[in-house]
């Protein structure tokens, strides 16, 4: 959308000890609300088959559940930031979320716990997590130095990884020692602390865009153009929507895969997962510097390269240690990076974006992502069961590596430096 003639350009975000607080109380609240959410991941699925005897097929609904809402509210999400303060939309899908997740102790508590129930929980908290998680990261070029962007994006990862791989340490114990039921509390108690946390971010408002506020379904419109028709952003788009459907077929039947034809073990698929995590903080804590050295273009297409080669490791793969050290190495590798080009690709949307696309522009690409790969997911089923496990895997695969290629042959794949941040209402 382009309005009528208003060059106001917004104040530079302040450096000053307020803004530093805001931005440290972001950073802790988002972190521990990581922590909880890998709880509740550990929980949930526990209770479903260990109290509630889910079939599989159960299960596989229950994630779907979980994974939908980055599809069909990603979009919308980045006009609500547009219209909303940020303040307002992170505490209250924090207070939201606490009061959807004391719903699984409450009905356990009255027996009333049940499949459809937990359907709805996992729905409620993917659409209220999308909100939050869009508001956070609406929330940083207003916080930040513009030339600190991608460390401060860098840095909000690492909280993440970090919080993720201790809360599902703790979500372990939780869940050994109390019950999955009673272990979502910690989930719950997360969620207050984080809206303790986001009263203390105050952030300067959007620019206002003169005149009337279109309708919401316009606004979206408008800001798909913007991410398709931008001549850096048009290819990372189109390289972002072949990333999303390839993880999805290459990686649904990833654990199955694992676990039955290569047969490394529960141990083992745990000591994949482990390494998975470490690469993305490893990814997180990188990528600043690799963008700086060589250029958010370079850390673009080859780490795009990096995470679709990845996927061969466990196509190739076969029993022993050996090959359990490789599956391992490719995790790394793979998260790593993953994480680089995640916190590259929304630093560069932000900077291009003007004020008024920047929340829709990033939302915008984690649809391109998400959305792709929940799609993908869905039909990974019926193609495995057309063809084979490994042929769904291959495919995906395939995408994966004409995504790279996309990136290899457009002009954001030689960009030699972070674009300069937007400032000016377009």
């Amino acid at each position: 959308m382009t309005a009528a003639p208003d060059t106001t350009t917004p104040a530079a975000p302040d450096s000053g000890p307020t803004t530093r607080r805001a931005l440290i109380a972001l950073l802790a609240g988002e972190g521990t609300s990581y922590a909880g959410t890998a709880v509740h991941r550990m929980a949930l699925p526990a209770l479903a088959v260990l109290h509630l005897q889910a079939t599989p097929g159960q299960i596989a609904f229950l994630a779907s559940a979980a994974q939908l809402p980055a599809l069909i509210v990603s979009l919308p999400a980045g006009v609500v930031l547009d219209r909303h303060p940020l303040r307002t939309v992170l505490l209250t899908t924090d207070l939201a979320a606490a009061g959807v997740v004391l719903a699984i102790p409450a009905a356990a508590v009255l027996g009333q716990l049940t499949m459809p129930a937990l359907y709805i929980v996992a729905f409620a908290l993917g659409a209220l997590s999308v909100l939050h998680g869009a508001a956070a990261m609406a929330a940083l070029p207003r916080l930040t130095d513009p030339r600190l962007l991608h460390r401060v994006h860098a840095r909000l990862a690492s909280v993440a990884s970090v919080a993720s791989i201790a809360g599902a340490g703790l979500g372990t114990l939780l869940v050994a020692a109390v019950g999955p039921a009673k272990a979502t509390f910690a989930n719950m108690a997360s969620f207050l602390v984080s809206a303790w946390c986001a009263t203390r971010v105050r952030v300067r408002p959007a620019p206002k865009v003169p005149g009337k506020r279109p309708p919401m379904v316009r606004e979206i419109r408008d800001g798909l153009l913007h991410n398709t028709r931008d001549p850096l952003l048009n290819p990372l788009f189109l390289a972002l929507v072949g990333t999303g459907v390839g993880t999805g077929l290459a990686s649904t039947f990833l654990a199955y895969h694992l676990l039955t034809t290569v047969q490394i073990g529960t141990t083992g698929l745990g000591i994949v997962m482990a390494a998975s995590s470490l690469g993305a903080l490893a990814g997180a804590l990188l990528a600043p510097r690799l963008a700086d050295r060589y250029g958010p273009g370079a850390v673009l297409s080859i780490g795009s390269s990096v995470y679709a080669l990845t996927h061969v490791a466990p196509l190739i793969a076969g029993a022993g240690l050996g090959w359990l050290a490789v599956l391992a190495s490719a995790g790394f590798a793979q998260h790593a990076a993953a994480c680089c080009m995640g916190t590259t690709q929304r630093s560069v949307h932000q900077a291009v974006s003007p004020p008024q696309f920047q929340a829709r522009a990033v939302q915008n690409a984690y649809w391109a992502v998400a959305g792709g790969e929940t799609l993908a997911a869905v039909a990974a089923g019926p193609l495995a069961a057309l063809t084979s496990v490994p042929t769904t895997m291959l495919t995906g695969l395939v995408l994966l590596v004409l995504s790279s290629w996309v990136l290899w042959r457009s002009p954001i794949g030689r960009l030699t430096a972070m674009p300069p941040v937007t400032t000016t209402v377009s």
